[in-house]
C-alpha cells in the first residue's frame, strides 16, 4: 500500500473499519461520491473503498472485501492526494513535469495528448523527472516551482517499446487498463523553478506547430487544468488562495501550446518540443 509521508511529508496513512471513518463535517460541496469543507474531504467508491482526508496531512481509508488492491491504491495516490495538497492550499495540475537543460517544464493537455511519453522521452534522455499526472506548485520567494512527486509513470506498451525502457522495469497497472507502469529515476531536487509551461493539443495541422497564447488565455487553461477544480467549491480559503497563484503563475512563466498532428511520432514530436525549449532557454538567460 502507498505511504503517503514519501510523497507530502508529516502525513499519515491507516486502514480502518468503515465504522470507524469520519464524517465530514458540514460539508459545503458534494458530488460523485464525495463531501468536501475547508479541511475535510471523504470519497466512496463503490466496489473499491471509502477514504476520508483531514487537515492536509491524515488518511483513513477502508477497502471493501474483494477489492483490488490497485485500484485502492490508485484513489490514494490520485483523487486522495490531490485533495490533501488543496488542504495545503499547494496549486496542483493535471499535468506531468521534468527538468531539461536547466529549465523546469511543466507539460498540460486532454488525456492521451502525450503528456506523460513526452515527459519520459526528456526524462530519459538527460533529463530530469520531477512528477506525472499531477503537478504540485509552490512558491519560493514569490517564484513559482515545481514539488516533485516519487510517482510511477503509466504508458502503454508500444511507449514503452519507443522509448527503449526494458520489460523488466515495467509492471501490470490497474486492471482493465492495458497500461504498464515505469518508475524513473526522480531528479534529486526539493523544488525546481518552473520556467515554461507546454500545453499539447491535437490538432489536424498537417505539421507541428508553436503558438504564444495570450496571458487572458494562459489563465483559463491553467484554471482548467487544476486537479478536481469542482471540489474546490468546497473549499473557498482555498479557491481564493488559487486564484492569486494563478496569476502569479501566468507574470513569471514562458508559455507555449504546441499543436501535435494525430499521426506525430513520439520522437518526431520530441525533438521538435527539445528545440523549442533550447530556443526558451537561450532566451530567459
Amino acid at each position: 500500500m502507498i505511504n503517503l509521508s514519501e510523497l507530502l511529508p508529516d502525513s499519515e496513512i491507516a486502514s480502518t473499519d468503515p465504522e470507524n471513518l469520519p464524517e465530514v463535517k458540514a460539508p459545503i460541496w458534494f458530488g460523485a461520491g464525495r463531501q468536501v469543507g475547508q479541511r475535510e474531504y471523504a470519497l466512496q467508491v463503490p466496489g473499491v473503498g471509502s477514504y476520508y482526508a483531514a487537515d492536509g496531512n491524515r488518511v483513513l481509508f477502508h477497502a471493501e472485501p474483494g477489492a483490488d488492491t490497485k485500484w485502492v491504491r490508485l484513489y490514494l495516490n490520485s483523487q486522495v492526494l490531490v485533495a490533501l495538497l488543496h488542504q495545503r492550499k499547494i496549486i496542483n495540475f493535471h499535468a506531468s513535469s521534468f527538468v531539461y537543460e536547466g529549465l523546469g517544464v511543466m507539460v498540460l493537455g486532454e488525456t492521451g495528448a502525450g503528456k506523460s511519453s513526452l515527459t519520459l522521452a526528456f526524462a530519459l534522455r538527460n533529463g530530469g523527472f520531477l512528477t506525472d499526472d499531477i503537478t504540485p506548485v509552490i512558491f519560493r520567494e514569490s517564484v513559482p516551482c515545481i514539488m516533485p512527486l516519487n510517482r510511477k509513470v503509466k504508458i502503454r506498451k508500444d511507449t514503452a517499446e519507443k522509448l527503449g525502457i526494458n520489460s523488466s522495469l515495467l509492471s501490470d497497472a490497474e486492471s482493465g487498463t492495458g497500461k504498464l507502469y515505469f518508475r524513473p529515476e526522480t531528479a534529486h531536487v526539493a523544488a525546481h523553478p518552473l520556467h515554461l509551461i507546454i500545453r499539447i493539443a491535437a490538432d489536424k495541422t498537417k505539421r507541428i506547430e508553436f503558438s504564444k497564447p495570450p496571458s487572458a488565455e494562459r489563465f483559463s487553461l491553467l484554471r482548467s487544468e487544476i486537479c478536481s477544480w469542482e471540489i474546490l467549491a468546497g473549499m473557498p480559503e482555498t479557491e481564493k488562495a488559487y486564484l492569486d497563484q494563478l496569476v502569479r503563475i501566468v507574470e513569471k512563466t514562458a508559455f507555449i501550446r504546441a499543436d501535435r498532428p494525430p499521426e506525430t511520432e513520439l520522437n518526431d514530436f520530441y525533438e521538435a518540443v527539445r528545440e523549442e525549449i533550447m530556443d526558451h532557454g537561450l532566451k530567459l538567460q
